[in-house]
């Protein structure tokens, strides 16, 4: 059902994540127990990254077994936004069993760290963990991007001015929500995704705002361009669910469930 990655365009050399510096940075604030699994996100793996992007990393940890013995409970989430080495990094973690319980509900935000193709770290856990995610792709993911995107809308309709990002974000959320029900394939990449289903203003905004700032406004006519785009998105969202060919429910809850077992007892 899944079709192979598609290739955006290139950034320029300059623009490239610096993968050493994230892994300085996950080195000198981990999350509270062995991670798993970390994909960059963001600009970066959207197609519009800036010489001002952060480095956007979202991964899975395991909390220690003996810690879910006793009393006290567990953190679920470890979050840090720091400006390390002169790039902000915002990393967010969750622990294993409340990724996979996302995941199974239907969470963008976890399949696309999960599937991202820049992988941070390299353990053993990661392709286990893609291959459930990958059986974990059904129909229900639409609420969430759906949901994502209204709000993306709304955001940018309240903030003080009209930015590249905010735009090409509404795109992206939108974009990807369509693709995976469509193909069951997850794709990221704006510069990609906007002209196969007919919104190639994508590809103007990101190369605005890869030659502007991070928050640069955008010529009120770009503005207007993309805001009259908004209907097609939400109706693209809604007939690719109609003509998905996704199963309703995950198909691997059961497998999660042995994987997670299975690990917690290797670190016994």
């Amino acid at each position: 059902m899944s079709e192979p990655p598609i290739t955006g365009r290139e950034a320029p050399p300059e623009l490239a994540p610096n993968l050493p510096l994230a892994r300085r940075f996950l080195a000198t604030h981990p999350p509270p127990g062995d991670l798993l699994l970390c994909g960059l996100t963001g600009s970066h793996i959207y197609g519009f990254p800036s010489a001002d992007s952060d480095l956007d990393l979202k991964g899975i940890h395991l909390a220690p077994t003996h810690s879910l013995l006793g009393l006290r409970p567990v953190p679920e989430s470890h979050d840090r936004i720091v400006v390390f080495e002169g790039v902000e990094c915002d990393v967010t973690t969750q622990e294993a069993r409340k990724a996979l319980e996302l995941l199974l509900k239907g969470n963008g935000n976890m399949l696309e760290r999960i599937l991202s193709p820049i992988q941070v770290v390299d353990t053993p856990h990661v392709a286990e963990l893609q291959a459930l995610a990958q059986r974990a792709i059904c129909r229900r993911f639409v609420r969430h991007y759906q949901g994502f995107f209204r709000g993306r809308c709304r955001e940018h309709s309240k903030a003080p001015k009209a930015t590249a990002k905010n735009l090409l974000y509404a795109y992206r959320v939108a974009l990807t929500g369509i693709h995976l029900l469509r193909t069951g394939a997850l794709e990221a990449d704006v510069t990609v995704l906007g002209p196969r289903y007919g919104f190639p203003l994508t590809v103007e905004l990101a190369q605005f705002k890869q030659q502007a700032q991070e928050k640069a406004a955008v010529p009120a006519e770009l503005d207007q361009a993309a805001r009259a785009d908004w209907p097609s998105l939400e109706q693209g969202l809604r007939d690719a669910l109609a003509a998905s060919p996704l199963p309703e429910d995950p198909g691997s809850e059961a497998a999660c469930h042995d994987w997670l077992v299975r690990t917690r007892k290797a670190t016994l």
